[in-house]
């Protein structure tokens, strides 16, 4: 438990380390622009769960299923605590704004949010799905 607690702990430090971010309106958001205008913190977040999801079957066919089952509790911890990071310093910046923001100025720290929950969702999902394949089937 204490190595668990570690982990996490390295984890969380880059959130804990950055600022609120100002956000600009875009003409045409893709997901290239989520990930490119994002926190480094948050970026690293991104390139983790994204290296999670393609983890979980490289684990499988290596014989390492007991590895498994830390990806599939950790990917949605990792998500949303960083999903909620970016939230905050939304809330923050908003705060803090002389004006209020329009929908427009809001919506790529709104995506980015989401992003980082369904990336969540799918390292979590490869994970499980992987540790499900791996278990020994029962004969009929």
């Amino acid at each position: 438990m204490p190595r668990l607690l570690k982990i996490t702990t390295l984890a969380a430090l880059p959130l804990l380390l950055a600022g609120p971010a100002l956000a600009t309106p875009a003409q045409h958001l893709s997901v290239g622009d989520i990930f490119g205008h994002a926190a480094a913190p948050v970026q690293f977040v991104i390139l983790l769960l994204l290296a999670t999801i393609v983890a979980a079957p490289v684990l499988l066919a290596f014989g390492r299923a007991s590895k498994l089952n830390v990806l599939a509790k950790g990917a949605p911890l990792l998500a949303i605590a960083a999903g909620l990071f970016t939230l905050l310093a939304g809330a923050v910046g908003i705060a803090n704004s002389p004006v209020v923001p329009s929908l427009t100025v809001l919506a790529p720290g709104l995506a980015e949010s989401l992003l980082l929950l369904v990336l969540g969702a799918l390292a979590t999902f490869s994970a499980v799905v992987c540790r499900e394949l791996a278990k020994p089937r029962a004969v009929a």
